[in-house]
């Protein structure tokens, strides 16, 4: 089975979720064979390129873009985008001028609380896990 490409440039509007990130390879277009050309080393011409399998389709990202996905979900000392949404959206610009902006999407699973975590360290039963809750709902 072919596997399915996708741009940043469609996704703008739009979010795809990160399902496996896969190391880097040197990538270079040959618009002559209309192919993709790839290296494990640097040679001239070429771009260092991460690859993300999405439920979009396969994303090739330059480093500073990896870079804005990681920094978004960045929370204690961990960023990881695995299995994390983000939304794409542009300065609405084209060719070389085009930036691309990522917000990563909430995540809705429950986490347990600290005090969960303490209690059952003392042997006291299991509490219910705590959601994330939106402070717009708590009346002050």
């Amino acid at each position: 089975m072919d596997k399915k490409f996708t741009k940043l440039s469609v996704l703008v509007g739009d979010s795809f979720t990160v399902e496996k990130s896969y190391g880097w390879k040197f990538k270079k277009w040959d618009p002559e064979s209309k192919k993709m050309l790839v290296s494990e080393r640097y040679e001239q011409g070429y771009q260092k390129k991460y690859t993300l399998e999405t439920d979009k389709g396969v994303l090739d990202l330059g480093s500073g873009q990896l870079s804005s996905l990681l920094e978004a979900v960045y929370r204690d000392g961990v960023a990881d985008i695995n299995g994390r949404t983000f939304e794409v959206k542009s300065n609405g610009k084209s060719g070389l001028d085009i930036r691309y902006y990522f917000n990563a999407v909430k995540e809705t699973k429950e986490r347990p609380s600290l005090r969960k975590q303490w209690d059952a360290t003392r042997g006291i039963e299991e509490l219910e896990p705590v959601t994330d809750a939106d402070l717009a709902d708590i009346p002050f």
